[in-house]
């Protein structure tokens, strides 16, 4: 019950963004912040490797996570600690699958209806994929508290999402540990490895 939990909760991290080159090591000098928001909007191919939490009033779970995203199509795989348990997700335009084991494979055609249906409540789930890339999702209103180049804190659709700590590739800075919050829900991301096609 709770690995398709925290599936469910990753759910929210899909839908809308999408090769995948080796990066350079920090060091480089980072680029301005316009440059460096048009070159990830614009991103749409990558992977990340690390850990995903979930705090509710009544649960706390985390996991291992590897994404891949190459244009519209995703794969995300999640481990339990130690190795337990396992999920994969799967889906493009055409509907998502998700694989936990020892459970039948859900589908929908949307995370969004997925999400409704299974759990009951609406996410902005198309908004994440831009979060998680440290950039505000296009045509929605949000708020940006930045510190020179760095963005610490944006705030948009009433959810905001906290950038603790930045890694630099090509002079671009890209999220390594973010908390996307709301209520009494709380989502922590740690990314222990990056590659995106900038």
């Amino acid at each position: 019950m709770a690995l398709r939990s925290l599936v469910l909760s990753v759910i929210l991290l899909l839908s809308g963004c999408a090769g995948v080159t080796p990066y350079q090591e920090a060091g480089d000098a980072e680029r301005p912040w316009e440059e460096q928001y048009t070159a990830l909007l614009a991103a749409d191919s990558w992977q990340l490797k690390g850990k995903i939490g979930i705090r509710t009033a009544s649960e706390n779970n985390n996991a291992t996570l590897f994404w891949a995203q190459l244009q519209q199509h995703y794969q995300i795989e999640l481990t339990g600690p130690l190795g337990q348990g396992g999920a994969r997700i799967e889906g493009d335009n055409n509907g998502i699958t998700i694989d936990v084991a020892g459970e039948e494979p859900l589908w929908a055609a949307t995370p969004e209806l997925l999400m409704e249906q299974t759990l009951g409540w609406q996410f902005p789930v198309r908004d994440l994929p831009y979060w998680i890339r440290g950039i505000p999702a296009p045509g929605h209103p949000f708020e940006l508290s930045m510190d020179q180049q760095h963005l610490q804190k944006l705030v948009q659709n009433n959810w905001e999402i906290n950038y603790l700590r930045f890694t630099n590739r090509n002079g671009y800075l890209l999220p390594e540990k973010l908390i996307i919050s709301r209520n009494d829900l709380r989502l922590t991301i740690i990314a222990k490895e990056w590659q995106i096609q900038l």
